[in-house]
């Protein structure tokens, strides 16, 4: 539309000159480039609606946990963007190292955009872009790189103080990237619960003993919805009751934590329900949170052995780790 506009007053210039008679090629081209450079803000070689912004490369190096990966954003670079592809002026292009501490390769495909404050208004806005990852092997680490295309449009609001590139889904525990020097980081690394390792519970010859505990924001391969976190709990099952022992079926049935006005939670089910006499058993189980988890509970540990009932528990604190969010987000 630009070009258009611009050929439709070089070529009324022209017919105007021609009337009036002018009398050479080069002044006539002289009286053209200022017509046009007038009708452009007084630059012949600028057109109508170029961006209002001006937005410069820059370095982030922030790194940020989606999924069991943590992606290492680097370089952001501002590239042209192809008409033919695409209506945008800009595409901006950031360098990204994904390391995979699992045991099996990965696929990394999140969601990503970028998110600015509109300025003088309340308004939030997210420009959608695209992920170009590669599978990264077990243990291992492979670069990428994610694309965010801006239009014209995007451009005339755009605000760099507050610009964030998000990865996830807004409302879902999404990680934020610092892009301007306003914006936030939000990691979403597991924080350990280092005060709930090593404690034991013992009932009926059953000893528990927690391995491992960790708050964190993905259930499964899903991210829970702002303001609520995840409790992953494993540990062991040693049996030296004399017969099978087995968790009871279901969810909420087997533990609970409990603060000190009486509220808590209950259990999201066992990984492994059953362990035979004389052996020991690895398992999972985990404990959906509000997002101000942090402060001191009271763990507890329903069992049943045949027809006889039994129950533990002990004190445990849950504690806030660096750069967890507010629970508001």
């Amino acid at each position: 539309m630009r070009t258009i506009r611009t050929v439709a007053v070089a070529t009324a210039a022209v017919a105007t000159l021609l009337l009036a008679g002018c009398g050479g090629v080069s002044e006539l081209v002289d009286q053209v480039n200022e017509t046009v450079g007038e009708e452009n803000g007084g630059d012949a070689s600028s057109e109508e609606g170029s961006p209002a912004v001006d937005i410069e490369g820059r370095m982030i190096d922030a790194s940020v946990h989606y999924l069991g990966l943590e992606y290492t954003i680097g370089e952001m670079t501002v590239a042209g963007f192809d008409e033919q592809t695409g209506p945008a002026e800009v595409e901006l292009v950031f360098d990204v190292t994904v390391v995979n501490p699992r045991s099996d390769a990965a696929h990394p495909g999140p969601r990503v955009a970028l998110q600015w404050d509109e300025p003088d208004s309340d308004n939030v806005i997210e420009v959608n872009g695209r992920g170009d990852f590669r599978q990264v092997p077990a243990n291992a680490s492979a670069s990428g790189e994610i694309i965010i295309p801006l239009s014209s449009s995007d451009l005339e609001v755009f605000d760099d103080a507050s610009a964030r590139l998000i990865l996830g889904q807004s409302g879902h525990s999404a990680a934020q990237v610092p892009v301007g020097a306003g914006a936030e980081l939000i990691d979403r690394f597991p924080v350990p619960q280092p005060g709930m390792v090593g404690q034991t519970l013992e009932q009926g010859g059953v000893t528990l003993t927690i391995t491992a505990a960790d708050v964190r924001w993905n259930y499964g391969n899903q991210h829970l919805e702002d303001g609520m976190v995840l409790l992953d709990m494993r540990y062991t099952l040693e049996n030296d009751a004399g017969r099978q022992v087995c968790h009871h079926r279901g969810a909420g049935n087997n533990f609970s934590l409990t603060k000190s006005d009486g509220s808590g939670y209950v259990d999201e089910r066992v990984s492994e329900r059953c362990v035979a006499d004389g052996q020991t058993l690895e398992v999972a189980t985990g404990f959906v949170l509000d997002a101000d988890y942090a402060g001191e509970y009271t763990f507890g540990w329903n069992l049943s052995i045949r027809f006889d009932e039994f129950s533990d528990e002990i004190p445990v604190t849950l504690a806030e780790g660096p750069g967890v969010p507010d629970s508001s987000r």
